[in-house]
């Protein structure tokens, strides 16, 4: 009868819009699993380059001092040498004049899936204590933490992906 075909299309209908949810939600995963391998990648270049800055072999240019965000390690003169940008940055396609990603100079094209955030922050060794520990002391500054939040969007939601290392300049002295 007419009325058995109605409810059979009906169910079928309900059956193929299921299917294409499904699928439409596969999709959205796998393009976001992708914009997620981007990110992790970005955040270990990103961790990478900072390392690098560290271990320059001339401290004249960069070195321990300047692996900090900008306004941060103020040297004798008391003028910050910190060079990694605060706040989310866009990710550009290359580094710039100091071949180091994540500061002011980087250039290239804007990646518009991404965003980047730096922070550095210095840790009080109670060994050695410097001038950030409870009890200040007369060393220098010599274990620094290193956080970098990549962000992104899967559709309509923000997902972060976030590289915590810890460096230390004990090899100086």
């Amino acid at each position: 009868s007419i009325v058995d075909v109605m409810i059979a299309l009906v169910i079928l209908m309900v059956g193929i819009l299921g299917l294409l949810s499904v699928i439409s939600i596969g999709l959205l995963q796998s393009r976001g699993q992708a914009t997620q391998l981007g990110a992790k990648q970005i955040a270990t270049s990103t961790i990478e380059s900072i390392m690098s800055v560290k271990e320059t072999s001339d401290p004249s240019r960069l070195g321990w001092i300047a692996v900090g965000n900008v306004g941060s390690n103020p040297n004798a003169l008391n003028v910050p040498q910190g060079i990694f940008v605060t706040g989310f940055q866009p990710v550009r396609a290359a580094a710039g004049v100091d071949e180091v990603v994540g500061t002011a100079d980087d250039a290239g094209a804007v990646s518009p899936d991404y965003l980047r955030q730096i922070v550095i922050t210095d840790i009080c060794d109670p060994d050695r204590p410097s001038a950030n520990c409870p009890t200040p002391g007369i060393f220098p500054v010599r274990i620094r933490s290193v956080q970098v939040t990549v962000s992104y969007f899967v559709g309509q939601v923000r997902r972060q992906e976030v590289l915590n290392t810890v460096l230390t300049d004990y090899a100086a002295n």
